[in-house]
């Protein structure tokens, strides 16, 4: 759970840094670079989840045999 809370605190910062940039005076490279950053915090937790399901899916299966 902790690597939960985690991975969603990195998504909201990611996207408030974004937002916050999108409000300033910044370059596009830098736009760029934070729209990546927030677009990788989401594949991070895409991951997570999908890491997840196989974890509960291959339990299932365990206690279906057992």
């Amino acid at each position: 759970m902790k690597l939960l809370n985690t991975i969603q605190k990195i998504i909201q910062e990611a996207e408030e840094q974004y937002n916050n940039a999108c409000e300033s005076c910044v370059s596009v490279e830098e736009l760029d670079r934070l729209e990546k950053h927030y677009n990788d915090s989401l594949k991070l937790l895409k991951m997570y989840k999908s890491n997840e399901n196989k974890k509960k899916s291959s339990t299932n299966s365990i206690d279906f045999i057992g």
